[in-house]
Parts: structure tokens; sequence; C-alpha cells
């Protein structure tokens, strides 16, 4: 399938395969093109829940404050509320498949597009708008 659009979220590719407008707000897929060491930082959702599936790539997935490994094909549920991400543990690229419920997240998605971590004032501001919050380590 090809994406409807594609954007670059702090250096890695987000593909939307399925927006909002398509399924009457009822949810978003994407695949996002991660590379070794990336992905977002660990977070949680007030409106949103996510299903991650791995498509290639070794990736682990942060829930309940632990890191699971995800084998190509595992399927993982993060509910609203949970602090969670994933990150590309392997040497090479991976992709993981992101099912968003309901939809939003494209505009989230589309507001941070091409923004770097020197546009933090913003990324955060877009955070508080679609009702994210960070959950960074404490150093």
């Amino acid at each position: 399938m090809q994406p409807i659009k594609s954007l670059n979220i702090l250096g890695e590719k987000v593909d939307i395969l399925v927006d909002g407008a398509m399924t009457n707000g009822a949810s978003v897929t994407v695949i996002q093109t991660t590379r070794p060491g990336g992905g977002p930082p660990p977070h949680s959702h007030t409106r949103e829940d996510e299903t991650f599936t791995v498509l290639e790539g070794d990736f682990e997935i942060l829930s309940d404050g632990q890191w699971i490994k995800a084998p190509v094909g595992e399927v993982f549920f993060a509910p609203r509320g949970g602090v969670h991400t994933f990150r590309n543990a392997g040497t090479t690229t991976g992709r993981i498949l992101v099912f968003i419920s309901p939809a939003g997240m494209e505009g989230f998605f589309e507001k941070i597009s091409g923004l770097t971590t020197a546009d933090l004032p913003k990324i955060l501001e877009a955070f508080a708008e679609y009702g994210l919050s960070l959950h960074l380590p404490q150093a």
C-alpha cells in the first residue's frame, strides 16, 4: 500500500497509510522507519490507544517500565494513559506499523514534521495540544 503522506519526524520517516478522514475519525495507521537507536521518547496519550506490529528489524517496546523484545510479527498494545515507546535495538534500519485509535495523531505528526530538537518549545507545545506527555528518565 502506498502512503497517502510521508513525513519527517525528527529524522525518521513516518508514512501515513490510513488517516482519520478515511475512517470517519476511528483510526490512523502509520509505518515508522527507524534508524538504529531510534524511536520516540517515552510518552503517554490521554486520547489514543496504540497497537504496534514490528515489520522488520530488532525492536524493543517499553511497557509498564520494562523493555520487552519485540520480534517481527509480534503485536503489542499500549493503552491510553500508560507510559510507552519503542526503539530500534538493532544495527540496521527497521520498520514498525502503528495503529492508533481514535484518529487525530496525524495532525500531531504534521505539526512536528520537519522540526528538529532545536525546535523543542514548538514540539512541547504540540505535545500539550494533542494530549501527550513526555516521560524522560531522571538524570
